[in-house]
């Protein structure tokens, strides 16, 4: 059995608390009904609503999975700038997204 310092060193408390007051922010905006107060904004504001650019896997705290590797870095001696992440991010997420509105566009011609 690993001493209890050992595995209290192993733990990433910074990525721990993001995630953790993600979820807390994210519990907040759905109490305040914030997700249906901006659907009808960006209704009311964006001609046609299937433009966009994918969601938040294009920011460093988009997706828990891009939380946990800037934290990885981190913890590793690297620094990651959001001008660094947003030039691999951004075309990765455009890869996903392009294909998937046409194989949507094919299927169902919304």
């Amino acid at each position: 059995m690993l001493p209890y310092n050992k595995i209290l060193s192993t733990i990433d408390f910074n990525v721990l608390l993001m995630i953790a007051g993600t979820m807390g922010l994210v519990q907040i905006f759905i109490d305040r009904k914030m997700p249906s107060l901006l659907a009808d904004l960006i209704i009311d504001k964006i001609a046609n609503s299937l433009s966009g650019l994918g969601g938040g896997n294009c920011t460093p705290i988009g997706a828990s999975a891009n939380i946990t590797g800037i934290g990885i870095l981190r913890k590793s001696g690297y620094t990651v700038k959001n001008k660094d992440f947003f030039e691999i991010g951004i075309p990765f997420t455009l890869a996903a997204i392009i294909p998937a509105y046409i194989y949507i566009w094919f299927i169902y011609g919304v």
